[in-house]
């Protein structure tokens, strides 16, 4: 496991790309002291995908025949580490697959080079017909066609598909509506995010961990956050971040396969809220992202983003179900405070 933390002043542009380096998210966590005016705001936004199944070839061929406007973001609802896939929003299909499969499809790709998986192969594969020669894409093609034929042999039959973006209208919407939640008379603290010059580097991240600890806590509702909290301090012992004071929290939860632009709707909401509220050094927002532990494909950096780059490489990571990959963003009325949490096998960070 492996975090790191940055913050800045509000507004950012940091912020404003947050979302199109995270293009798998599938569930969003809001918490903030119990506000009628956000939970009103933040309660209207709503979004759906859609669900279907389909073999993997009949999929990309018409995924390909697509626009470009909205990207098409895709990948399967149920899979194996060594044996899924994904297609992200430039348009790039990812393979992730044993050394079996792999040499049996006749693609160049690579081999992931953590300790312990070097079984696994990757081969990227763009939508965009006019980006590879016939040859080339005839040969992608009958690859895409033989790997459903493997599985088909091994009677895992066709792919449950989630997709959102692109022009395809085929499958069932699936509407993803917030879950809500008050937590009462609970400890909620007073976040101060920036480092004050009194303090070293390491006493600040100490204490914005703390901070990030409550954040989760209030995300699963736990009881340690309750003033009347009476546990055995022999069984579990917690105390809130300081300053504290006694209030109110409202949780909001979105579950189901979120494109893009609503993930950045929903970030740019917060801020907004937040930077237009009335002066009060208690009002924060936090908002916590969690991608899907099985995409082969869970962070884009922004360089990859820029247009005509789209097959740039993306950074490798292990799809496996028990994967990190959680971005935290708390803030207040002029900054911000981002915690990002990966899994040993990425290689977002070296």
């Amino acid at each position: 496991m492996h975090l790191r933390l940055s913050s800045g002043a509000l507004p950012s542009p940091h912020i404003d790309q947050l979302a199109a380096s995270h293009p798998f998210i599938q569930q969003i966590d809001i918490v903030f002291p119990s506000s009628v005016h956000f939970e009103k705001t933040l309660s209207s936004l709503t979004t759906s995908y859609r669900r279907g199944q389909f073999t993997l070839s009949d999929f990309f061929e018409q995924a390909s025949r697509t626009s470009t406007s909205p990207p098409l973001a895709a990948l399967p609802t149920k899979s194996d580490a060594d044996d899924t896939w994904c297609i992200d929003p430039r348009g790039v299909l990812t393979l992730c697959m044993s050394k079996q499969p792999y040499e049996q499809l006749g693609l160049v790709g690579e081999q992931l080079s953590f300790k312990g998986c070097q079984e696994l192969h990757v081969i990227k594969i763009p939508l965009r017909k006019e980006t590879q020669s016939i040859a080339v894409r005839a040969r992608q093609e009958v690859a895409i066609r033989t790997w459903d034929e493997l599985r088909a042999q091994s009677r895992y039959g066709k792919w449950e598909i989630a997709y959102v973006g692109g022009e395809l209208s085929i499958g069932t919407v699936i509407e993803i509506k917030h879950q809500v939640r008050q937590l009462n008379n609970v400890f909620i603290p007073v976040p101060e995010l920036a480092r004050s010059k009194e303090e070293s580097k390491e006493e600040w991240e100490e204490r914005v961990s703390e901070l990030f600890e409550w954040v989760g806590m209030a995300c699963l509702g736990a009881q340690r956050l309750h003033a009347n909290d009476r546990v055995d301090p022999f069984v579990a012992v917690y105390n809130a971040p300081t300053p504290s004071s006694l209030g109110d929290l409202t949780h909001l939860r979105w579950i189901g396969f979120m494109d893009t632009t609503f993930v950045q709707t929903v970030l740019t909401t917060a801020a907004s809220l937040i930077m237009t509220c009335p002066s009060d050094k208690s009002s924060f927002i936090s908002v916590t992202m969690h991608s899907n532990p099985m995409a082969p494909v869970s962070y884009i950096p922004p360089s990859c983003l820029t247009s005509g780059v789209e097959m740039k490489d993306t950074p490798p990571r292990v799809p496996r179900p028990d994967a990190d990959d959680t971005v935290c963003l708390v803030l207040t009325k002029d900054t911000w405070l981002l915690g990002q949490n990966i899994g040993k096998w990425d290689a977002r960070w070296g």
